[in-house]
């Protein structure tokens, strides 16, 4: 799980100073955009409340974005892609099919979850219904963890198992981080992982010995 370092930066500048690689311009527009979306709602939000919390011109911000929806996507993009390159490294860390590499696996997601929780509220939660083209990309990303189960369900004999668990298990990973960033106080990261993995490692002995 990524760590802030320093009291003077925010999750969302820490976010963009270490997770992303974009120039100083785009940077302090995305930034700001968060913070505003994150503060007065996407809706309320404008490009001159952006322009304005990212000491920039409206020039600037047309310079790269058309619109505020197009922020919000590239956002979604940007936040996403981290996402999954953390995971995918945790999986190349450890063996196949082992209780330690699931649990990493979901530790790093929560994780992130819970160290940029303005992100993934604003992204999750908050702007749900406003733009459409977030829900398909908030479905691929449903999509990629499922097929990291399912790739760790190779034990199971058929594919409408992998396929029944794999999802309900990505559900209820997502569940819990939508219902942890609704709180005030955020679980434990490692609590919650924890529990999860004995949740797939109880359902994988149970299938398992069916076939015994």
């Amino acid at each position: 799980m990524a760590e802030i370092k320093g009291q003077e930066l925010s999750p969302i500048d820490h976010f963009f100073q270490t997770e992303v690689c974009l120039n100083e311009q785009q940077a302090r527009i995305l930034s700001a955009a968060a913070k505003a979306f994150s503060n007065r709602g996407y809706v309320a939000t404008t490009v001159s409340d952006i322009v304005a919390l990212a000491h920039a011109s409206k020039s600037t911000f047309y310079k790269h974005y058309p619109n505020k929806k197009a922020v919000l996507n590239h956002l979604f993009d940007l936040v996403s892609n981290a996402v999954v390159r953390r995971v995918e490294k945790i999986l190349r860390d450890y063996p196949p099919t082992t209780a330690k590499r699931t649990y990493q696996a979901i530790r790093e997601y929560i994780g992130m979850c819970q160290t940029y929780q303005e992100l993934a509220k604003l992204l999750l939660i908050d702007t749900i219904g406003f733009v459409p083209e977030l829900q398909e990309k908030r479905e691929e990303m449903m999509l990629f963890f499922a097929g990291i189960f399912q790739r760790e369900l190779m034990m199971l004999k058929t594919e409408q198992e992998k396929w029944i668990i794999s999802n309900a298990m990505v559900g209820a990973i997502h569940q819990v981080v939508i219902q942890s960033l609704l709180t005030e106080e955020m679980p434990d990261v490692d609590h919650i992982a924890t529990i999860l993995e004995k949740m797939l490692s109880k359902i994988l002995r149970e299938e398992s010995g069916k076939g015994v």
